[in-house]
């Protein structure tokens, strides 16, 4: 999964995914988590200065999760 964080000067975003029907607040300082390879997503524009910050966790990360064995 992505991890995609919002920072900024502004009001009023929205992130949506339309595949699911959904729509967010995307306010400065909201984080939203989900797979980016499986859901699209838009964010609208906004008036203001808007930075997206976003994590991208790689397939090796989750493989080493969800190994079966235990430490």
């Amino acid at each position: 999964f992505d991890i995609v964080t919002s920072v900024g000067n502004y009001s009023n975003a929205r992130m949506s995914m339309p595949s699911l029907q959904l729509e967010f607040r995307y306010n400065p300082g909201c984080m939203i988590a989900f797979l980016r390879r499986i859901i699209r997503h838009r964010v609208h524009a906004v008036e203001g200065d808007q930075i997206a910050w976003a994590w991208y966790m790689r397939d090796a990360v989750h493989i080493y999760i969800c190994r079966d064995s235990v430490l």
